[in-house]
């Protein structure tokens, strides 16, 4: 089911008597405000998983305080989590989410990210081809560690993609 009405997320959620709602997409897709907004409504907590990362280290993945996080999650029997590579984050600490949404940011009626989140062909090549224009155009606003997290992104989704598996989507026109 897609969706852009957080309401319609909540009644399909509530009827399915989903306790553990993961909250996925891309960096800047929505997935803080739609978590906090479901969170909100359902009367459940809401975990970000950016309030359990060390800054500024160029990736995400490999400075997530795991432990910490799984022990925070297993205090509470019901939770709004989000956050980017959410799936490769909950299958480490072992819990998983009953219903999955994954936040798709639309320009024009078409997703925004798409080139970057369904890889056609060899992600490697796919990669090599970025890194290449970005070295060209000599971004003023790319720092190695927004370079590392969107590269590690596009491998998360080409790896696991979150995307095909997720229960709900929640778009946003985002252009």
């Amino acid at each position: 089911m897609e969706t852009d009405d957080p309401n319609t997320l909540v009644a399909y959620i509530r009827k399915r008597g989903c306790r553990r709602v993961g909250v996925d997409g891309t960096n800047g897709a929505g997935k803080s405000t739609l978590a906090a907004t479901l969170s909100s409504k359902l009367g459940i907590s809401h975990l970000n998983l950016d309030n359990f990362v060390v800054k500024k280290q160029g990736a995400f993945l490999a400075h997530l305080k795991y432990d910490e996080l799984k022990q925070r999650v297993s205090e509470l029997d019901s939770f709004v989590i989000e956050g980017v590579c959410l799936l490769s984050v909950l299958e480490r600490i072992d819990i998983p989410v009953d219903c999955l949404v994954y936040v798709k940011r639309l320009c024009h009626g078409l997703w925004a990210d798409k080139d970057e989140c369904d890889v056609a062909g060899n992600v490697e090549e796919y990669l090599g081809k970025e890194k290449e224009t970005i070295r060209l155009i000599e971004a003023s606003e790319t720092t190695p560690e927004t370079l590392g997290l969107a590269e590690e992104i596009i491998r998360y989704h080409d790896k696991c993609k979150p995307h095909q598996k997720a229960d709900l989507f929640f778009t946003r026109e985002d252009c």
